[in-house]
């Protein structure tokens, strides 16, 4: 039976870890949404994935592309108060706030923050 995880992801240095975890899941066929916020945001803004993928190596980019192209929805939190220029997000991620985190996470059947 097909289940709902969502993850909330506030540190960048997990990004990689749970992003492995969200593919495996929907290779599955579970469902995933990931939030991203705080600086765990950064890994969405396009100026400063490249400077994340010196840090990560290309397998950030790589898993990102992999995560859109498996249908895992990324969201890039609007009110994320540590970019104050505001996030340019890459393509396949969108803009969301707590009310559409709640939503997904009150009908999802897991929660997870890292």
């Amino acid at each position: 039976m097909s289940k709902k995880f969502v993850y909330f992801l506030s540190l960048s240095s997990n990004v990689p870890f749970a992003l492995k975890e969200a593919l495996i899941k929907v290779k599955q066929n579970n469902e995933v949404a990931i939030f991203f916020d705080l600086d765990g945001a950064r890994v969405l803004d396009r100026r400063y994935l490249n400077k994340m993928d010196k840090i990560h190596g290309k397998e950030l980019s790589l898993l990102l592309n992999s995560a859109i192209n498996a249908g895992i929805k990324l969201f890039g939190c609007q009110m994320n108060v540590l970019m104050a220029d505001g996030l340019e997000l890459i393509n396949g991620a969108e803009l969301a706030g707590v009310a559409t985190f709640l939503e997904i996470a009150y009908q999802a059947d897991s929660v997870l923050s890292y």
